[in-house]
């Protein structure tokens, strides 16, 4: 990996009051970062400010062979995992005396650097992850390590004879006439007046670390070791895991249902290394100081592609908080430097990722006051970092302070609505081409294939430039209608015919697929046994709970058989009221597990079979949902649990030795309980539910925050029965 060399944005720090002088303009002093973690240098580089210039190097080898024997310069190492740190402190120190190190390490650590800090091997040893208050005290400790050193052994650029020869033995001293790069410190008159005082005491702290060093690369024995890993054992009749989606047994791998999770499965699969390789992006863009530009491969646009693909990804949200910190330096920098463009772009593309930063009331006063100067610039660079509202509240505060004529501000309004509109659309897009990779075509309602293509279409976009999406919709939605037929799955076949119709797919299209279910029905109904022999199997198919499904042998394909053949039965109001009941627990049980297009299909099953007293108030449960916002449906691995799960093994699967799995979704409430589970599926069938359900109801999380507020999320989770081995 090739080191590359980075420098903070610099501004006048206070100590240059306090020099005794005005001295000419000299040197900035290095601060070396050695370390192999690329994110550690947007932390530093905010801080290392004044007369201070950062560069980064791998190893410490590299330093060596890039910095001259005896540099002066700031070392902050990266000793995470270092087992022979004091070793490395010597080698330090030998190859330049004028070096002042900081450790960078573990809080934990803190102990175990007290003894070279107070050797004076080590300045000070700061804290990972890094506070921005201890980093400066160390800098500044530092730096006037750095300076004393330097006004004892000279600046390492002049050649006096006995300074600084190889293994880094000093014989020399300071003129009593020499000054520091930065003009000395308060105290360096007195050194100046006794320079062998602090001369033994510089002497013998590079005594001490060449002995050290020597003692350590002799006997090799680890100052530091690294951490041991720890384990946690699980109990061994437990084990469960964040989502269901879980290899399914042979026997559930023949149904069209199981295939389709087995391929949403994968479409995800596919979604996090499409994650991965944009936030690899990024983070390459960010070393090479590609912030926002340009468009399609900077660190912005990357880090925001791979939140439009996985809204809750940590890294990337982390990553586009470092670029914030990047661009506010970057605002300082060039608004002391006029330089009026890369200001405001930076600015604006800094607010739209911390919109309530307290920063942005000091630089907003900066803009205000250079507003002439400025003109439209500030409107163009809000729209071009796509913060649109902040870009109709600028153009709003013009046309009220007249600062722009009409024309120009007609004309930036057409901008941004322009501009507007092609993000919503390019946004809508990229998610019907990530939901189609999902295979989420039509569920859930407000998050699939179709519903963003309604979006689009809403925002503007046109015919053209939905082309792709809208048939490959299609044809996939078709494919889904004929498996239906094919399993003779009717009422599915129903409502993916009227997705079809909703979504605009051609008339004739339309015809021809209500063609071909009309013929499979008819099929089916040649094939239907007698007339004498319906009402014993609706009975028997509602007796072994088969209300609906499958679909032509189920309780309800017999009954409606039934209807058509005797419809003056004199069992049909009993075996209709039954299988109607049947059928509206199934609804009920659907509205709690927040699947409203499960629900809406069933009653429409159950209101073909005659009036109802509940079929009113489902209907407006229904509705209700549909009209609420939709609940967000998280990992359960991103929750905290406060109470964990406790199982209480069924006796009689104890006593018959039977293991199984429970797939549940439920909600947890706002206040962290659980709430609606229901279950999806379980193998064996019901033996292991009723223990699961109970179970779960006795979990407790910590409540989930959106907007700032606590809300309410819908979840899944597999519960495995083992027996102990």
């Amino acid at each position: 990996m090739q080191s590359a060399t980075r420098k903070s944005e610099s501004v006048p720090t206070e100590r240059a009051a306090h020099r005794a002088a005005p001295a000419a303009k000299r040197a900035k002093l290095s601060v070396l970062l050695i370390t192999r973690d690329d994110m550690l240098w947007p932390q530093i580089g905010a801080h290392v400010v004044g007369q201070l210039i950062l560069k980064q190097v791998d190893t410490i080898d590299e330093l060596m062979s890039t910095t001259p024997s005896g540099h002066p310069a700031i070392v902050l190492w990266d000793a995470r995992n270092q087992s022979d740190s004091v070793a490395v402190l010597g080698r330090l120190q030998l190859h330049s005396p004028r070096f002042a190190v900081i450790a960078l390490d573990e809080a934990s650590s803190a102990e175990s650097w007290a003894n070279a800090v107070a050797l004076r091997q080590a300045v000070a040893h700061v804290a990972l992850p890094i506070l921005a208050d201890e980093l400066t005290a160390a800098l500044g400790a530092a730096h006037e390590e750095v300076n004393a050193r330097m006004a004892l052994l000279g600046d390492g650029t002049e050649a006096t004879p006995g300074a600084a020869a190889p293994g880094g033995a000093t014989s020399g001293a300071a003129t009593p006439g020499s000054t520091t790069p930065d003009g000395g410190a308060p105290g360096l008159q007195s050194l100046r007046r006794t320079p062998w005082i602090p001369a033994l005491t510089i002497s013998g702290v590079l005594i001490a670390g060449a002995a050290t060093y020597v003692a350590l690369r002799h006997n090799s024995t680890p100052v530091k070791p690294a951490p041991a890993a720890s384990s946690q054992q699980q109990p061994a009749n437990l084990q469960q895991a964040s989502s269901p989606q879980q290899a399914p047994s042979p026997q559930q791998a023949s149904s069209p249902q199981q295939a389709s999770s087995s391929q949403q499965k994968a479409g995800s699969q596919g979604t996090d290394e499409k994650v991965d390789l944009l936030i690899e992006k990024a983070q390459q863009a960010m070393l090479d100081r590609h912030f926002i530009d340009p468009a399609d491969g900077s660190a912005l646009s990357l880090y925001r592609n791979a939140l439009l693909l996985a809204p809750d990804n940590g890294e990337a949200r982390e990553g586009l908080q470092r670029l914030a910190e990047v661009l506010f330096s970057r605002v300082q920098s060039a608004l002391d430097e006029r330089k009026v463009d890369v200001a405001l772009q930076a600015l604006e593309t800094a607010r739209s990722i911390k919109p309530e930063d307290g920063r942005l009331a000091g630089l907003d006063e900066r803009v205000a006051n250079l507003r002439a100067e400025f003109g439209p610039a500030q409107i163009l660079a809000a729209i071009n970092a796509q913060n649109f509202d902040r870009a109709a509240q600028l153009i709003d505060e013009a046309a009220r302070t007249k600062s722009l004529n009409n024309a120009k501000l007609a004309q930036l309004r057409d901008e941004l609505r322009r501009r507007h509109t092609e993000a919503d659309i390019a946004g809508f897009v990229k998610l019907i081409d990530t939901r189609l990779q999902q295979d989420k075509l039509i569920e859930p309602r407000n998050d699939s294939a179709t519903y963003y293509l309604n979006q689009a279409r809403a925002a503007g976009a046109s015919a053209a430039d939905l082309q792709a999406q809208s048939q490959e919709i299609t044809r996939r939605l078709a494919q889904m209608l004929h498996a239906a037929l094919d399993h003779g799955h009717f009422a599915e076949a129903d409502r993916q015919l009227a997705d079809l119709h909703n979504y605009g797919v051609p008339a004739a299209t339309i015809a021809s697929l209500q063609r071909d279910l009309n013929a499979a029905r008819n099929q089916q109904a040649a094939a239907a046994p007698e007339q004498p022999q319906y009402l014993e199997l609706a009975q028997s198919r509602l007796a072994q709970g088969k209300v609906t499904e499958p679909d032509t042998d189920s309780a309800l394909f017999y009954l409606n058989q039934l209807r058509a053949a005797d419809p003056k039965n004199s069992a049909l109001p009993r075996i209709s009221g039954a299988v109607q009941a049947q059928i509206l627990d199934q609804v009920r049980a659907a509205l709690a597990a927040a699947q409203p297009a499960k629900a809406d299909g069933l009653l429409q099953m159950a209101a073909a079979l005659g009036a109802s007293a509940d079929l009113a108030a489902l209907n407006q449960r229904l509705a209700q949902m549909k009209a609420a916002p939709a609940m967000t449906e998280v990992a359960e691995a991103s929750l905290t649990r406060v109470k964990g799960i406790q199982i209480d093994y069924p006796p009689d699967a104890l006593r018959k030795s039977l293991e199984g799995w429970v797939e549940l979704a439920y909600v947890v409430t706002a206040d962290g309980k659980v709430a609606s589970v229901t279950v999806m599926n379980s193998n064996p069938a019901r033996v292991f539910d009723a223990a699961a359900v109970r179970a779960l109801s006795r979990v407790r999380y910590k409540p989930t925050v959106q907007d700032g507020k606590p809300a309410a999320v819908s979840t899944k989770m597999r519960i495995s029965f083992k027996m102990s081995k």
